[in-house]
């Protein structure tokens, strides 16, 4: 009889373990996925810099290159006085008067 409580036992204890092992599974999953689009963005940004010097061999200049450069997006703050800033410092009023 004590024999079939040691094996309930054991199988609780294997079922629980299971469930955690599942859980650092899908973890270990999730850190691979970030670590390979890491992995892939600076891949990315590599050969975006090697094209952009590749273009200026050609004869392209900085200056047209920068143009055509894709810009970085810009956070925008609130400011006290109901406009929103961006980092390059231009406003846009949200508010209209009702003067």
């Amino acid at each position: 009889m004590s024999e079939n409580i040691t094996e309930s036992f054991i199988d609780q204890a294997r079922k629980l373990n299971d469930q955690r092992l599942a859980a650092v599974q899908d973890i270990a999953a999730a850190v691979q996925a970030r670590v390979d689009a890491e992995q892939a963005l600076k891949d990315a940004q590599a050969a975006e810099r090697k094209a952009f010097k590749d273009a200026e061999r050609k004869g392209w200049t900085k200056a047209e290159l920068d143009k055509l450069r894709p810009t970085k997006r810009r956070r925008t703050t609130k400011d006290t006085a109901g406009t929103n800033t961006t980092a390059a410092g231009r406003s846009t009023d949200q508010h209209q008067s009702t003067d």
